[in-house]
């Protein structure tokens, strides 16, 4: 399921212990495509993140996991602009998330979003789901030829003419993915991708992900530790809104310095 904030008191006093200083910093070189820095957002009384602080940098699979209601997806989404944090400071292919005058469409246009309901339109078929956008916001006259590509990629290329509701839960979170690499974005979010599926699914979809993580940026929420494990380039680990540990998966699945990452890990692992 999707994090929903949950309450909490003193958002100060009631956080893990935990030492930023000691995180180590990111692997890659390339270029900083998010910065986020001492992010709170609150719903009425509710704090749902409390001086969050990321960085990913071009190249990098940085994965968010923790226990439900940590953040994790709202986080997420004010990566998107889809939540607007009242606190901080906020930077997303060098776009300020936080300025009123930012044109959050052509930002849209950059960062593609999977999200763990699939999200589809059900009156277009597969092959529609994935023209539209370029067709409309890129200005691509031929965007078919792409599509095409891209469902081949995800290994769903015969259900070009099906509609949403002849597909399954796995063809149709696939599909969800080649609709937004169609866009060719510089920077993907995925909520929680396979948490909607039957378990028998989720392998499908988590291949696909490991196979575009070769050649694309991303920023994962996920309950799969498997999968953070094995692709993510970090790990970041959150609790009551707040990131509590930061590390290489080695560092977090194996040597983890935080006691309240290590309780969450026994409970998963």
């Amino acid at each position: 399921m999707s994090d929903e904030p949950k309450p909490v008191g003193d958002p100060v006093a009631d956080a893990p212990a935990s030492s930023p200083s000691s995180s180590p910093a990111p692997k890659s070189e390339g270029k900083v495509v998010v910065s986020a820095n001492a992010i709170t957002k609150r719903f009425g009384d509710v704090v749902a993140l409390c001086e969050f602080d990321l960085e990913v940098r071009d190249g990098e699979i940085v994965v968010l996991i923790g226990p439900s209601g940590s953040g994790k997806s709202t986080a997420l989404r004010c990566l998107n602009g889809l939540e607007e944090p009242q606190e901080g400071t906020l930077q997303v292919l060098d776009y300020d998330m936080l300025d009123s005058d930012t044109d959050m469409d052509r930002l849209r246009a950059r960062v593609g979003m999977v999200f763990q309901h699939f999200n589809l339109f059900p009156h277009l078929s597969v092959l529609k789901n994935l023209t539209l956008a370029p067709r409309r916001v890129r200005a691509l006259a031929d965007p078919e030829v792409l599509a095409r590509k891209l469902l081949a990629r995800v290994g769903i290329e015969d259900k070009a003419l099906a509609y949403p509701d002849q597909l399954s839960g796995g063809q149709k979170q696939r599909v969800a993915i080649a609709r937004a690499l169609a866009m060719e974005p510089e920077l993907m979010l995925f909520d929680e991708p396979t948490s909607a599926l039957d378990p028998e699914m989720v392998g499908e979809v988590l291949a696909v992900m490991k196979d575009i993580a070769a050649t694309t940026t991303m920023v994962v929420v996920t309950h799969e530790m498997g999968f953070a494990r094995e692709v993510g380039t970090r790990v970041v680990f959150m609790d009551e809104g707040r990131v509590v540990e930061v590390g290489t998966p080695a560092e977090i699945f194996d040597a983890p310095q935080n006691e309240r990452t290590r309780a969450f890990l026994e409970q998963v692992l």
